[in-house]
């Protein structure tokens, strides 16, 4: 075990968690396994008794993402989780701004960290959120880091991917023309897929663990069928085992197509690029922003907003004018 200051978390909890470890999710039970490296005490059940108190598969993964950053971080300066105070979280929002993590990233791993001690409040596990009054980051509500594909990129992205595999090109379809997020691409089964008054369709679940029911254009239909090959049951997308493929995998998937079509983004490209390009291609082709909105499942009129303004500040940018103008002048002064 690291060492650590001061108290660690309940033995006891070992005890109280054995009756439910068989139905112990995914998500939960790998930040269990994770975390049982460095910790021999409670802690790793703790955390996944937490994991297990969040209904949606996506916060699980989410808040499991952000809770390993942040015990990283403490095994890092040599504090227990369950020891840290103010300071040490201050200072974790420190390191995080030197290492130049974007806002959104930070504050997402500062809620999932202030969570986790909530709920170790609630069970007298300890008597302190050392997050709860770190100043989160601002984070600009127009403001986009997704970097987005022209049509024609598209295209040749989707070209390679049709090359390298039905699943491939199945997958970056669903998630281009339907506007999918990776987690509920991936948790859809084939059993997932239906008919609806004309329409083909696939029920997905959304953040925060409610379901939709997409249309799937016949394009991505096809390519679904090509890839299912007559397979009835299981995972929408699966590996050669039959497990169901995992995001790690898609992400490697995806670089790997986009290096192939030799795309500038071949070294950054993520899933949630063809998610993007769906709102910003959609909104570019005339679809009205409410409509583009339900369809992505956007509570907030503003977090769509953020894609349609981020498009306009790039396309309509006086930079282009500007540039265009110096260079001809530039041209000319050479003669």
């Amino acid at each position: 075990m690291t060492n650590t200051e001061n108290r660690t978390a309940s033995a006891e909890l070992v005890e109280i968690s054995k009756p439910v470890r068989d139905i112990e999710p995914i998500e939960a039970q790998s930040a269990r396994t994770a975390l049982e490296e460095a910790y021999t005490d409670g802690l790793p059940r703790l955390v996944s008794m937490w994991l297990m108190a969040q209904r949606s598969p996506n916060t699980r993964r989410a808040y499991a993402r952000g809770f390993r950053a942040w015990s990283d971080f403490c095994l890092s300066v040599g504090v227990h989780p369950m020891a840290a105070r103010r300071p040490h979280a201050d200072a974790y929002t420190r390191t995080m701004e030197q290492a130049g993590t974007p806002n959104s990233t930070a504050a997402a791993r500062l809620s999932a960290a202030s969570s986790f001690y909530d709920y170790a409040i609630d069970l007298e596990e300890t008597e302190v959120n050392p997050v709860a009054k770190v100043k989160r980051p601002k984070i600009d509500q127009d403001h986009s880091d997704t970097e987005g594909l022209t049509e024609d990129e598209m295209v040749r992205l989707l070209a390679e991917a049709k090359k390298q595999s039905a699943r491939s090109y199945a997958l970056c379809l669903l998630l281009y023309t339907v506007g999918l997020r990776i987690d509920g691409a991936l948790g859809a089964d084939v059993s997932s897929l239906g008919y609806d008054a004309g329409h083909k369709t696939l029920t997905v679940t959304l953040k925060g663990g409610a379901t939709a029911k997409k249309a799937l254009p016949p394009v991505t239909s096809h390519a679904l069928d090509v890839y299912l090959s007559g397979r009835t049951e299981g995972p929408l997308f699966a590996t050669r085992t039959g497990a169901r493929m995992a995001e790690p995998e898609a992400w490697k998937m995806l670089r790997r197509i986009t290096k192939r079509a030799a795309l500038p983004q071949a070294a950054s490209i993520h899933p949630h690029v063809l998610r993007h390009c769906y709102i910003t291609h959609g909104l570019d082709k005339g679809v009205a922003l409410h409509i583009m909105q339900d369809s992505v499942d956007h509570k907030d009129p503003r977090t769509t907003r953020r894609y349609d303004r981020a498009r306009g500040r790039l396309t309509n940018s006086p930079a282009y004018t500007v540039g265009a103008s110096i260079a001809e002048k530039l041209e000319d002064a050479a003669v």
